[in-house]
């Protein structure tokens, strides 16, 4: 049986170690999960797979499911995205993951970008709001480190008519 850990309000599967560490050397703590989480990332099936029956234990019927946005708005595919739409094609779930799209590029996160919620805030936006008004919606991402752009998520959101909006990610970076 899986479970969720939770900090701030976001729910997470496990601890992310970064594979680099801030001097570029390979971290010797990276671990299995970990590795998982990038190969979501990089849209390889054994991490979908990986992750797909914890969260489809997790996560109840019913709920629509939307994804934070990549920092790059022409990437609106990948694999937390096909994660995401495998469990909205179970259980009578929604497909949002087309609602929350990013309206201009930011500095990538994990390459030192700002992290502040007022640049997740003023760079997400919603489209397809008709999905989720009214719904218990469920936000995925990859990595959570300070949680700034899933809360913002949940903002915009709830904003647009979300009844309930709960933040869930594979992985929070160890240390934060």
């Amino acid at each position: 049986m899986s479970y969720l850990n939770e900090g701030n309000g976001i729910h997470y599967l496990c601890n992310y170690i970064p594979y680099r560490l801030q001097s570029g050397e390979v971290n010797p703590r990276f671990d299995r999960k970990s590795g998982l989480i990038l190969d979501v990332k990089s849209d390889e099936i054994k991490g979908i797979n990986y992750f797909l029956p914890l969260l489809d234990e997790l996560i109840p019927d019913g709920v629509a499911i939307a994804v934070v946005p990549s920092h790059n708005p022409q990437k609106t595919d990948g694999g937390l995205y096909r994660l995401a739409r495998n469990l909205a094609s179970q259980n009578n779930r929604i497909d949002a993951t087309s609602c929350l799209i990013r309206k201009y590029m930011i500095d990538k996160l994990a390459n030192g970008g700002n992290r502040q919620i007022e640049v997740h805030m003023r760079s997400i936006g919603i489209t397809n709001s008709q999905l989720v008004k009214n719904q218990k919606v469920i936000v995925l991402d990859d990595v959570t480190t300070t949680g700034n752009s899933l809360l913002a998520c949940q903002k915009i959101l709830l904003s647009a008519g979300a009844s309930k909006v709960k933040l869930i990610a594979l992985g929070q970076t160890e240390g934060y």
